[in-house]
C-alpha cells in the first residue's frame, strides 16, 4: 500500500527489525509527534515502498480523540493521542515479533557498555524498562526495553531501538526523562497513560550497536527489599531466559543451544530493585569492571 495524499502528516519510512512501516495523521502536531517518538526505529532506505501503514485519524473533533488502524485493520477507537501512539508502538511490538524469523526474540530490556551487550529478561511488571531507562539516563547504548533480539548467525544482540515504554508508576523515579509537555502535575492527552520517550539522535538517549551479551540481569522489582545483586549459575541463567523465549519453539534445537551459549558465556545475577540510582549503580559496577565479578554465570 503506497502512501496517499491528503494526510497532514507521514512520518519517515520506519523499521523494526524485519517489519517496515510508517505512520499517517490528519492532524500535523500528532504527526509530528510519532515522528518524534519513533525516530529511533528510522529506516536508512527512506525512499523504498512502506510495506504497512498504521493511519491516526480524528473520531471526534470536539473530544480530541483519535482512531488507529493498520492497514485495514482497527486496532483503536476513540483514544486521546498519547493513547494513539502507544497502540502504535504496542502492535508495531507484535508485528516486528512475527516477522523476524532470523532472529530469537527474547522478553527483555538491553544496553551496550564499550561494545558489550546487558540482557535483562523479565515478565511484565518485573522492572526491566525502568531499569533500562535508568541506565540509559546514566550513558549505556539503548538496544530495546521490550523485545531482544539474538542474531542467530553471528550470535550478537541487535538493537530495536523502539521508544522506551515508561509505565506510570515509574514516571516519578524518572521524572527528568519525562517528555516536555508533560512538566508539571498530570499528563494531559498528548502523553497518554504511558510515556512513549524516543532514542537516538537528537534525544541524548543513545542507541547501542550490535554486540556480543556479556551479562544477563534478571530483575525483580520489591519495595521492601535490599537492592541487591545475587550471583546465578549458568543453568539459572538459561531457565530464566528460556521462560522468556518469545519464538524458542520456532527455532528448535539451534534456539535451545544459543540460549545454553549465552547463559555459559555471559556473567548472570538477579538484581532485586527497590531503588533505580542504587540498582542502576551496581549494573555501572559490573559493565565498568568485569573481570572483579569472573565465575559468575558458569556452574561451579
Amino acid at each position: 500500500m503506497e502512501y496517499e495524499y491528503g494526510w497532514a502528516h507521514r512520518t519517515h519510512n520506519l523499521s523494526g527489525l524485519s517489519y517496515h512501516f510508517a505512520v499517517r495523521a490528519d492532524d500535523e502536531r500528532l504527526g509530528c509527534l510519532a515522528d518524534a517518538v519513533l525516530a529511533g526505529l528510522r529506516d536508512p532506505c527512506d525512499a523504498a515502498p512502506v510495506e504497512h501503514w498504521y493511519s491516526l485519524t480524528a473520531s471526534d473533533a470536539a473530544l480530541g480523540t483519535v482512531d488507529v488502524t493498520c492497514d485495514d485493520r482497527v486496532l483503536a477507537r476513540g483514544q486521546q493521542p498519547g493513547d494513539a501512539l502507544g497502540w502504535v508502538v504496542w502492535d508495531v511490538n507484535r508485528a516486528a515479533a512475527e516477522a523476524s524469523g532470523c532472529h530469537l526474540l527474547l522478553h527483555a530490556g538491553g544496553v551496550e557498555a564499550g561494545g558489550t551487550g546487558v540482557l535483562i529478561p523479565g515478565a511484565s511488571g518485573s522492572g526491566k524498562s525502568t531499569l533500562v531507562a535508568g541506565l540509559v539516563r546514566a550513558g549505556l547504548g539503548y538496544l530495546t526495553d521490550e523485545l531482544a533480539a539474538l542474531d542467530m548467525a553471528s550470535g550478537k544482540l541487535m538493537p530495536y531501538p523502539k521508544p522506551i515504554t515508561v509505565k506510570s508508576g515509574s514516571f516519578a523515579v524518572l521524572s527528568d526523562m519525562g517528555p516536555d509537555v508533560c512538566r508539571g502535575p498530570g499528563h494531559g492527552p498528548w502523553v497518554g497513560e504511558e510515556w512513549q520517550l524516543a532514542v537516538g539522535e537528537g534525544t541524548g538517549r543513545r542507541v547501542g550497536g550490535p554486540c556480543e551479551a556479556g551479562f544477563v540481569v534478571v530483575p525483580r522489582y520489591d519495595a521492601t527489599a535490599e537492592t541487591a545483586l545475587t550471583p546465578l549459575s549458568a543453568t539459572q541463567a538459561f531457565l530464566a531466559l528460556a521462560v522468556n523465549a518469545v519464538n524458542l519453539i520456532p527455532h528448535g534445537s539451534a534456539g535451545t543451544r544459543a540460549l545454553g551459549r549465552l547463559a555459559g558465556r555471559c556473567q548472570c545475577f538477579s538484581l532485586t530493585v527497590s531503588d533505580l540510582d542504587a540498582a542502576c549503580r551496581l549494573v555501572l559496577g559490573l559493565v565498568e569492571a568485569p573481570a572483579a565479578r569472573g565465575g559468575a554465570g558458569r556452574e561451579p
